[in-house]
């Protein structure tokens, strides 16, 4: 256990924050900054797809405040061996035409030298636009193994949905006490109904009794008949793998129907859109860092974003996964010379070896030159009870090179099937 972190309420404020919050009209462009005179080599562009707009967007908007502040933060030092950078924000509004398109026009841009994505509901589309491509894909959000461990140009910085995403679902459910385990899944995403697959033998795994998986529109007026369903079955653990605005309404539903037990957020739907319902208890997993550490790299992390972006909502896995894969970026490119392409890009990633970032990444990464990119299994756990976040780390070993603490990661290992 950890100190209690109290999440804080978050809002955009005032017209000045709305570009760089990302509450404005999703645009390109950043509030005004102040870069360092010194930077005088050329700018260096660094893609950035999000869904910043639409249904998804409460799971992934805030990776676009976070790359904004980054951006701030370098320009304002040393930027990247000399170079200003831009971060060039494209919002896939939830949209697979729109995210198509966004992908296609980072492609087209030389100077863009390589793409962060945080849109996990479209990640067919952009990889269709990408994958095999001459530009690097790296990381944050990412849950299809085919796509994030099937091309040479993708280099994934978070766990994808098999085992990792998956089985934390039940590893948290084990955590706190629960005894059955329901999940409620979005209709809409593809990734949501594969992960059903292994419901049956992820539970038996853990020792939990499963009360079924219940999709459900994201868009639904009410979900009172699921949670009466679920309730009546004496379900006490009910995962929310649903987008964190459709989750919200799940819980006050089930809260009003008599429901006591926890819900399940892992990923994209651990979000202030759960966390401010009143009485909520959660638990999962979530594949950014956890903001709420001590560690030196995390208050870094927090002072930064409060110094370069104060009204921005910084507090979810999407923000953390976006600085750590734009982390892993300027690691990469720290021996870019004074013209620099996306193939020196790809080659500072193949350098790097074992690489955490100091516990920012789940796992110790490594992206061999000729292979597709590697499978993350490793993740944070946590709960959340009246609005204060603390870890729930099992006592096996860590995925990343922290062996306790908040920052110390769990890795999950795919159950028997036999």
């Amino acid at each position: 256990m950890t100190r209690p972190f109290r999440l804080l309420g978050t809002a955009c404020l005032g017209a000045a924050a709305l570009v760089l919050a990302g509450c404005g009209d999703g645009g390109d462009g950043a509030a005004s900054e102040t870069v360092n005179p010194a930077l005088t080599k050329p700018e260096i562009k660094i893609g950035l797809i999000v869904s910043r707009t639409g249904a998804s967007s409460s799971s992934s908007k805030s990776g676009a405040d976070a790359a904004l502040a980054w951006q701030r933060w370098i320009n304002a030092g040393d930027g990247i061996a000399g170079h200003p950078v831009k971060v060039i924000v494209k919002d896939e509004k939830s949209d697979g035409a729109s995210a198509t398109a966004a992908a296609k026009d980072l492609l087209a841009d030389p100077q863009v030298l390589s793409i962060t994505t945080e849109a996990a509901n479209t990640e067919h589309q952009v990889a269709a636009a990408l994958g095999g491509k001459d530009v690097p894909v790296i990381g944050a959000t990412g849950y299809q193994t085919k796509i994030w461990t099937g091309y040479p140009n993708y280099f994934p910085t978070t766990p994808q949905a098999f085992p990792g995403t998956v089985l934390v679902q039940f590893a948290a459910a084990k955590a706190v006490g629960a005894t059955k385990w329901a999940s409620v899944y979005c209709a809409e995403v593809a990734a949501c109904k594969e992960a059903t697959t292994l419901h049956g033998p992820a539970a038996k795994q853990f020792g939990l009794q499963l009360s079924g998986s219940v999709a459900v529109s994201t868009t639904a007026p009410n979900y009172t008949a699921e949670c009466l369903r679920l309730k009546n079955q004496g379900t006490d653990f009910i995962q929310i793998a649903v987008a964190p605005a459709a989750g919200r309404k799940l819980i006050s539903d089930c809260l009003a129907q008599g429901y006591k037990g926890y819900f399940g957020a892992s990923a994209g739907t651990v979000n202030a859109e759960l966390t401010k319902a009143p009485n909520v208890k959660l638990a999962g997993g979530i594949q950014g860092f956890p903001w709420w550490a001590e560690d030196q790299p995390v208050k870094q992390f927090r002072d930064l974003m409060k110094k370069h972006a104060p009204d921005a909502d910084f507090e979810t896995p999407a923000a953390t996964s976006v600085w750590a894969a734009l982390e892993v970026t300027r690691k990469a490119a720290a021996g870019i010379g004074d013209q620099p392409t996306r193939k020196d890009i790809i080659a500072g990633l193949h350098k790097l070896k074992d690489e955490d970032l100091g516990g920012l990444l789940p796992q110790r990464l490594t992206y061999a030159e000729g292979e597709n990119g590697p499978a993350i299994n490793c993740l944070w756990m946590y709960k959340m009870e009246n609005g204060e976040f603390t870890s729930t780390s099992l006592s096996g070993t860590s995925g990343n090179s922290v062996t306790g603490g908040t920052l110390k990661t769990d890795c999950m290992s795919a159950p028997a099937t036999g």
